[in-house]
């Protein structure tokens, strides 16, 4: 896998279940169909069930290497709440089966749910964080090769 880590964005059973029930489809997808694009709209999220999905800024570029989603994680979540397009790409590398939620169901079950809504905030937190971190070490090793 070179280079490839593994995703922290796991939810927890409780959120999990949350997500399944809001869940409009479940599906199962062959490896290589893309789930989302890099600046597509954002439809909703998407959780992963099963199978492995490759979660990347721009395919082909090595400023940040891309990231692995197994089952639990939940992808396009900063998107869906914020309304703005799609940050990343996701593409399928195994089969998986996935699930998803659309996004009037996710804003709508936040707006109702505070239980839902703290766990998504610490979530989109500890994404933040990871983010943050990542940065941290490019940057720092950029000064060690200057």
């Amino acid at each position: 896998m070179g280079g490839r880590g593994v995703t922290g964005s796991v939810v927890s059973a409780t959120l999990r279940e949350a997500l399944l029930r809001l869940a409009t489809s479940v599906t199962s997808e062959p490896k290589g169909k893309v789930l989302f694009h890099h600046g597509d709209e954002a439809r909703g999220l998407y959780l992963v069930c099963s199978g492995r999905v490759s979660v990347d800024l721009e395919p082909g570029s090595y400023a940040f290497p891309p990231r692995i989603a197994g089952p639990g994680a939940v992808l396009g979540l900063p998107a869906t709440v914020a309304g703005s397009p799609y940050s990343l790409t996701a593409e399928v590398l195994d089969k998986a089966e996935v699930a998803f939620v659309p996004r009037d169901l996710v804003v709508k079950a936040l707006a109702t749910n505070q239980e839902l809504c703290f766990e998504v905030m610490q979530l989109l937190s500890s994404e933040i964080s990871g983010t943050r971190n990542a940065l941290r070490i490019i940057g720092s090793s950029r000064e060690h090769r200057a």
